[in-house]
């Protein structure tokens, strides 16, 4: 996959200089928001590609987890220059209407046409590993998002062409800002629920707890955490009661329950085994405690 995205970069480093230049010959908004919406692209791809080769670092002392978070910090940022280029796009449009001007149809038809070729290629690319990481998702949006502006720029040249209508330049430009400005948000909104920790969506924590206690000797399970690192790495901690027995005997329990946890999509696992119940024993916490407020209550001597 990173050499499927360093083509990409490649190629789209190449069509955001051509519609640049095409943009400035013709005349056209549309043809330079496309332009700014490929440098976009190309920002993106650059970034996520070095943070797959981050991500591909192994686990050490200094990142428990590695660095698969890399990515959805790139997500992130990924997301903001999306907005922030809809933002710019919608105001050159609305000052476009108030005075549209003439547009060379021909060089925006031709080098429009060559866009859209070059982000299906890098849209194929990209196809297979948009499921294996949001940072890839983010950058293929990126990409599909800008064919389709593509697309919309062709139909606006045809118009113009075709009617003289030149209102249909700023009008297209405001209909990809909009493209633009949704694929932004919903790539904010996957990256901010992975870096606040929150369940997978689609993922039915009491399900999960379900599943756990119907494992042969499990009694109850409380004090659940699931988290995604990544949306393809999905984290759970937590406390199992069992009946009180042998430490050796537990381990068929915990492969049993990691088991059971595979089948939900669930592989990294930390289960703290225990005979009694714990706190409140309720399923998920409902209030964490920093350290320093638990030592303060406690008082020194009863950590020692």
């Amino acid at each position: 996959m990173s050499n499927r995205l360093a083509w990409a970069f490649a190629l789209s480093a190449a069509i955001f200089v051509l519609e640049l230049v095409g943009g400035l010959i013709s005349g056209s908004l549309a043809l330079l928001s496309d332009a700014g919406h490929v440098f976009g692209d190309a920002l993106a791809l650059g970034l996520s590609w070095f943070a797959l080769r981050l991500a591909a670092r192994p686990a050490s002392a200094k990142a428990t987890f590695g660095y698969h978070r890399v990515g959805i910090m790139v997500a992130l940022i990924n997301g903001t220059t999306l907005i922030v280029i809809a933002a710019l796009i919608f105001r050159e449009a609305y000052q476009r209407f108030f005075a549209p001007p003439e547009i060379g149809t021909t060089e925006l038809l031709a080098i429009a046409s060559v866009g859209l070729v070059a982000n299906l290629a890098m849209a194929g690319l990209l196809r297979r590993g948009r499921r294996e990481s949001l940072n890839i998702k983010s950058a293929w949006l990126h990409v599909l998002g800008d064919g389709l502006a593509s697309v919309g720029v062709i139909a606006s040249g045809l118009i113009i062409k075709l009617t003289g209508w030149n209102y249909a330049d700023p009008t297209m430009s405001a209909l990809i800002g909009l493209l633009i400005l949704l694929g932004g948000l919903r790539v904010l909104r996957e990256a901010g629920s992975v870096l606040l920790e929150l369940p997978p969506r689609g993922l039915d924590l009491e399900e999960v707890a379900r599943a756990m206690e119907s494992v042969p000797g499990v009694l109850d399970v409380h004090d659940l955490h699931v988290w995604a690192i990544t949306p393809q790495l999905i984290a759970l901690a937590a406390h199992v009661r069992v009946e009180d027995q042998p430490l050796a005997a537990t381990a068929g329990v915990c492969t049993a329950l990691q088991a059971r946890l595979r089948k939900l999509g669930i592989g990294h696992t930390t289960l703290q085994l225990e005979c009694q119940g714990c706190g409140e024993g309720q399923t998920f916490c409902h209030r964490l405690e920093p350290l320093e407020e638990e030592r303060a209550s406690l008082g020194e001597e009863g950590l020692r």
